[in-house]
């Protein structure tokens, strides 16, 4: 008899992990340590007057999908403004843009329909990368993973196990024992199953207080940031593209200028009017402006792979990106301060991740001063933690106000550096026509018309790139209003 007892003292000894482990995991997984993404565009939209702050623009057509069907609205399109508010954009549909915070340039339009992605444009970005970047499917899942959680089933499965360990103690405590050993097991047996039953009641404590559900929320919170920021590191990649070509074409003017006082300097050499070091000297200049310009085409593929990589496409290194939508004064001027901070913060993950500790930290706070005398080390200790969590938090909350003031200022400074642009091309433009009728009359020689025309192209990229840089500043504006995301990677440069 004896021998049957510890037999099965053993028995049971060693399937009570098997049993406790799968008990334990079940409450659910840890918050994960991802970044959020986006809240569901309907959570993620400003509402009331706050919303008209920080809109986006129209939406160019594709060149290479003319006829692609167009959208009506999108399933989780931002709602239209309201009945107060004036168009400020009207696209080629005839579809009214609402302002800033209202609606977006690309939460509303239709895909391209190139199958083969050699072509993107800047409309089809975002959702080209919530469905061909990998690092946004793992994060979707990981949301799926916490959406799927049944907490009152997860209670109800919970207090069936504590119920069954409880009986178990019940059990192995009536077990009459002969020696030390069977006592030393029986001991053993209920130590574990007390703690699993006390690891099981917490956990059921934290689901009835509400603890985990906030747990796995601020977990989501956190996931769909990320994926937040993976577009935005998207958009980012897109305009840093976009000066890279501007560049290119820069550098392959230059070598044809070059070219042109090449050919003019081997003339003036055969003619006895140059030296031969004058002459090798233009010659290694353009030698090393071939080299960079092949520097730069290596490191625009490598930019293009990148971004093949984040939207799902073959990683070839062929690209065409579309041109950025025209932004409208009226969005600019839809810009309210106040308003949109107020809107910003409550949509910020970073600050939401520091108030949280804050919180936790003013419990522990107060948990401490209850179970100790007032002067002890360990209330001591706890107000110190709790202190150094405020100023944390107040420094995450300044630190964010003043990225987000920068973003609102540089959006209008981007504004007058366009129109000073937009001036300089107009003189160089009735300069350039001066210049062109003088060689038609024979008063001006090919290249001195050239060299004015490449002036020319030159306003013209300046005025590109302020409206580029613009339109870059915009969206950090924008990012930051409808989804708290403030990145200074997606400042205009």
């Amino acid at each position: 008899m004896k021998k049957q007892w510890i037999a099965l003292l053993l028995t049971l000894a060693l399937a009570l992990p098997l049993c406790v482990i799968p008990a334990l995991a079940q409450p659910g997984p840890e918050p994960p340590s991802q970044a959020k993404t986006e809240e569901p565009r309907q959570d993620a939209e400003p509402s009331g007057d706050a919303g008209d702050s920080a809109g986006d623009a129209g939406e160019p057509e594709a060149p290479e999908a003319p006829e692609a069907p167009e959208e009506t609205e999108a399933p989780d399109a931002l709602p239209p403004a309201g009945p107060s508010s004036s168009p400020i954009v009207v696209r080629p549909d005839g579809t009214p843009e609402a302002s800033a915070g209202g609606s977006t340039m690309d939460d509303e339009l239709a895909f391209t329909g190139e199958d083969d992605f050699r072509y993107l444009a800047f409309e089809d970005l975002r959702d080209r990368v919530l469905e061909g970047s990998l690092t946004a499917k793992m994060l979707q899942e990981s949301i799926a993973s916490i959406d799927a959680m049944d907490y009152t089933d997860m209670y109800q499965s919970l207090n069936a196990q504590m119920t069954s360990l409880e009986a178990a103690q019940m059990m192995y405590a009536q077990i009459p024992v002969a020696s030390e050993m069977e006592g030393a097991m029986q001991g053993y047996i209920i130590s574990n199953l007390a703690s699993s039953y006390a690891s099981l009641s917490a956990t059921v404590s934290d689901l009835a207080s509400g603890k985990l559900q906030k747990d796995s929320a601020a977990a989501r919170k956190q996931l769909k940031n990320a994926q937040d920021l993976t577009v935005v590191g998207a958009e980012s990649l897109y305009f840093a593209i976009l000066e890279l070509e501007q560049t290119k074409g820069t550098l392959q003017r230059n070598l044809t200028a070059l070219d042109r006082s090449l050919k003019e300097m081997e003339l003036r050499y055969e003619l006895g009017q140059v030296s031969a070091l004058t002459l090798e000297q233009v010659r290694n200049g353009r030698a090393a402006l071939q080299s960079n310009l092949s520097t730069l085409e290596m490191n625009l593929r490598r930019c293009k792979l990148q971004m093949q990589s984040m939207v799902g496409a073959s990683l070839n290194g062929s690209l065409v990106l579309g041109p950025l939508p025209a932004l409208s004064q009226g969005l600019v001027d839809s810009m309210d301060y106040k308003p949109d901070l107020s809107e910003a913060k409550t949509r910020s993950y970073d600050l939401f991740a520091a108030k949280k500790k804050l919180d936790e930290a003013d419990d522990s706070y107060e948990d401490t001063r209850e179970s100790y005398a007032q002067n002890t080390y360990n209330v001591r200790s706890a107000r110190h933690t709790y202190e150094a969590a405020l100023y944390e938090y107040k420094m995450a909350e300044q630190s964010f106000e003043m990225n987000f003031r920068n973003a609102f200022d540089s959006v209008k400074d981007y504004q007058q550096v366009l129109n000073s642009a937009q001036t300089s091309l107009a003189f160089q433009e009735s300069t350039y026509a001066s210049m062109e009728l003088k060689y038609r009359q024979g008063n001006l020689s090919r290249n001195a018309l050239l060299d004015a025309e490449d002036e020319l192209t030159e306003a013209k990229d300046a005025v590109e790139t302020a409206r580029r840089n613009l339109f870059t500043a915009y969206r950090t504006y924008y990012w930051a209003v409808n989804y708290g995301v403030m990145s200074s990677g997606q400042s205009g440069t």
